[in-house]
């Protein structure tokens, strides 16, 4: 069994939080990352920016996981921004046409910034 990811977690204000997993997102590890996610949702965080600079790999179970915390949001009226989508993990949004799906940004600074506009 893999590890959790290791990840970094920044409040940037009472509505807007900043992630940044280390690792693989797989189908050992996103259900506990997720469940960190709701946790931070469940105490007013709307607004999440998740920066995949540091994740290694990501499977289906993991992109699943990224796209119904995504639609849980909207519905919610929240946000979840990527960012840092490189390699492995780039081509993983590529095969699977979540590109479009998503807002994805080449950095976090750029996510965060995008929603002062």
């Amino acid at each position: 069994m893999t590890d959790l990811p290791k990840y970094d977690h920044e409040q940037l204000d009472a509505a807007t939080a900043l992630f940044r997993p280390r690792g693989n997102l797989d189908i050992y590890t996103s259900p506990e990352f997720r469940r960190i996610m709701d946790d931070c949702r469940a105490a007013g965080t709307r607004h999440f920016i998740l920066d995949l600079s540091g994740v290694d790999y990501i499977d289906s179970t993991g992109l699943g996981s990224l796209a119904s915390f995504m639609d849980l949001l909207k519905k919610n009226q929240g946000s979840l921004r990527l960012s840092g989508l490189t390699g492995v993990v780039h081509k993983a949004f590529v095969f699977t046409n979540l590109l479009d799906l998503f807002h994805i940004f080449d950095t976090a600074q750029d996510a965060i910034q995008s929603l002062k506009q």
